[in-house]
């Protein structure tokens, strides 16, 4: 990352994520805009590796800004503002964004969020998306959109791989329902079923359990995390030898 936009018209905030971007990557530049029409300019001109948005400019809404940026833009974006409203979030990453974060927020907070965006969304700029991720005995392939475990074929829908997908990128985070929605949204399979139902099927087909997970764990009231096949407990390592014992039977 070699330079980083910040548009917003608070000067207090923009020297947060000033010294912020400054004392996590020492080498990057911060360029700051006071309004929604000069941040797009400066995105356009200068096209940074990530952009941070604090919605208190006059000349332009929330989601204007994030829509014109789409278009001729997939930087990573970072929405930071006072929530105002329990919709301002979702209405943020419908429009195109890819993290919200809520003021006031420690400077470790906004470090590591911006931190795990950028490794999250490296391919978009390594040419590298369409490789295959491997974790232990999973392989998914986005190039074929097919998914091996254990040399076995699963046989997924395709929510149901996008779903798997975007868990094993973010192996070990946490992943919000939000951002699973808005996935789901932009692959065009948005009401194709709740992220609950996906993941109790995702689960029947990984032979994973709710209560003791060893591949999806639910985290209450955020989202979902991919734990790549780790036990969790005596149920889970009990599981295993099972499956392994069955595999041997047969």
């Amino acid at each position: 990352m070699q330079k980083a936009v910040f548009i917003g018209a608070d000067p207090q905030v923009a020297e947060i994520v000033r010294l912020g971007i400054c004392l996590r990557w020492p080498d990057v530049t911060p360029l700051i805009a006071t309004t929604g029409t000069g941040g797009l300019e400066l995105v356009r001109e200068e096209t940074p590796d990530l952009v941070l948005l604090r919605p208190d400019f006059p000349d332009k809404t929330l989601s204007e800004v994030i829509r014109e940026l789409r278009e001729f833009s997939d930087v990573p974006l970072v929405v930071l503002n006072h929530q105002t409203n329990d919709l301002e979030p979702v209405t943020a990453l419908e429009a195109g964004a890819d993290e919200y974060i809520q003021l006031p927020c420690e400077l470790s907070e906004l470090t590591f969020k911006v931190w795990s965006l950028m490794r999250r969304t490296g391919s978009r700029k390594s040419g590298k998306a369409d490789e295959p991720l491997i974790e232990g005995d999973l392989k998914v392939d986005p190039s074929t959109h097919e998914v091996y475990l254990r040399d076995r074929k699963l046989s997924l829908t395709p929510a149901e791989f996008q779903l798997t997908l975007l868990l094993v990128k973010n192996s070990g985070a946490v992943v919000r329902k939000a951002e699973i929605e808005k996935e789901l949204s932009k692959a065009g399979l948005g009401a194709t079923g709740s992220v609950k139902q996906h993941i109790m099927r995702l689960r029947r087909k990984f032979h994973d359990d709710a209560k003791d997970p060893i591949w999806f764990a639910n985290v209450p009231g955020v989202g979902y995390r991919f734990i790549g096949g780790q036990t969790s407990g005596e149920g889970s390592k009990t599981r295993l030898k099972s499956r392994n014992g069955l595999r041997k039977a047969a």
